[in-house]
């Protein structure tokens, strides 16, 4: 699922986007602390022609796939990450300006939306050409934390290095 979604955004120089659809688990690893994993079921690229702007530095997606997304999400109890790219970013990637207060709104509306329960959270990555940035919203501060892995799950378990 990885490859092929990874493939399609970055075949352009334009920025693009992709919807991550999957269900959280919360739990407390070996040394106490807690961990929220979201295991990804659906990978959604957002076709061009369902962009209401796509630009070099930025993309938005047409509301009424986003509100189908999110319907999606509301009904299946799915965890939401999108993914969009910095297609002039190379081995490191970071979120814009812009990308960070967008996502405190849409991660926040996602959070004031979605039942909690079971699990739920919203969260984005932002990929370079060969890096990886993420974030997710902890439910318990409301805060924009970084994602502090990235596993790729198949044949083979694929560790992938995040920009921090």
């Amino acid at each position: 699922m990885w490859e092929p979604t990874y493939r399609y955004l970055l075949a352009v120089p334009v920025e693009r986007m992709a919807y991550l659809l999957g269900h959280a688990s919360v739990w407390t690893d070996p040394w106490g602390q807690p961990t929220t994993d979201i295991f990804v079921r659906y990978a959604i690229p957002v076709p061009d022609d369902a962009l209401a702007l796509q630009t070099s530095a930025r993309v938005e997606v047409d509301r009424a796939l986003t509100g189908a997304v999110l319907r999606e999400c509301y009904e299946c109890a799915l965890s939401l990450i999108d993914i969009h790219t910095h297609p002039f970013a190379d081995r490191s990637v970071w979120f814009s300006g812009h990308d960070e207060a967008n996502m405190r709104i849409t991660h926040a509306e996602f959070a004031d939306t979605i039942p909690a329960q079971p699990p739920v959270f919203p969260a984005s990555l932002v990929l370079g050409r060969r890096s990886v940035a993420g974030v997710w919203r902890n439910p318990s501060t409301g805060a924009l934390e970084t994602i502090d892995e990235l596993r790729l799950l198949g044949r083979a378990e694929t560790a992938v290095e995040l920009v921090r």
